[in-house]
Order: C-alpha cells, then structure tokens, then sequence
C-alpha cells in the first residue's frame, strides 16, 4: 500500500520500497526548509511581524474564540511555559489580552483582540494561498500521496515514543 503511494520524491523517481534509508533525506530536507521558512517573520499588519508559532497561536485564536492558555497548550501540543511566552509577545503586540478566569481566578482567558482578528486573518489567507500555488503543482496522485504522508507524520508527532 504504502509504496503505491508515496508521493514521487527523487527527483520524478517513485520509492520502491518504504525504506527509511531512502526517506531519512527528504524528511530531513523537509524539516530544514520547515526550520528556514517556518521561523521567518511575516509582517501581518504595518511594523507588527509574527513568527510561525505566534501566527499559528493567533489563528487557533480566532478559530475558537477565547481559551485558557492551558486549553491552548493541549489543543497545539505545546507545554503552558511556551503558551505563555507566545501570548506574552502577542499581547505586547496588541493582538491578545489576558484576563483572569472569572470561574477559576488562577487561570488566564486569553482572547483574540480586533487587531488580532485583522492579522490573523490576514495571516490565514497568506497560508491558504501559498498551500494552493504549492498543490497546484503537483499531479493528483503527488497530493494524495502528500496527504497521506501528512497524515502519518501528524500521527508519529503526537504518539509516545522511547528513548
């Protein structure tokens, strides 16, 4: 199954096997340009430039509404610290606030300001554009491989792993 769908990778050629040894340099290649144009900044409002994380953050952020910063830390698989650091640059840029739980006084509701909504906005479409150039290119059986990657690298992200 897995060999009649990767998604061509070397160079139009198509993985006979699903040999780690041949996949290790394209996840490799794939993680080098996710670190290189991931971390870059996108400026979404005149002189207010996001990192990926802060972007990814501020879109959870407007797809839900408002959360606790511990609700955030669960539904984007990162610790509370790294939540909180994130809403401290987002809040300091005006595109958050922070107020204390009315039910439970040792929680924060973070809530997405209207500044926010404009940025993150701003920022979904930017992502959604690129993502239709990017599958544009490729043939219908590249994107179902894609897609069937994509699926399995989520899965093995968030599994429990040894060692």
């Amino acid at each position: 199954m897995l060999t009649s769908t990767v998604a061509i990778i070397n160079h139009g050629g198509a993985v006979s096997s699903p040999d780690p040894e041949l996949l290790e340099p394209v996840l490799t290649k794939v993680m080098r340009l996710a670190a290189m144009h991931g971390d870059a900044s996108a400026e979404v409002t005149p002189g207010v430039a996001l990192t990926t994380a802060e972007g990814v953050l501020l879109v959870e952020l407007l797809a839900i509404g408002g959360a606790t910063q511990q609700q955030l830390a669960d539904r984007l698989s990162l610790d509370k610290s790294r939540v909180s650091r994130l809403c401290l640059a987002l809040e300091r840029k005006k595109l958050i606030t922070r107020e204390r739980d009315e039910h439970n006084r040792r929680n924060l509701v973070v809530r997405i300001t209207e500044l926010g909504e404009q940025a993150a906005t701003r920022l979904r479409r930017t992502w959604r554009d690129r993502h239709e150039r990017m599958l544009a290119a490729m043939s219908a059986e590249e994107r179902n491989g894609l897609l069937l990657g994509l699926r399995a690298i989520i899965r093995e992200f968030g599994a429990p792993h040894g060692g």
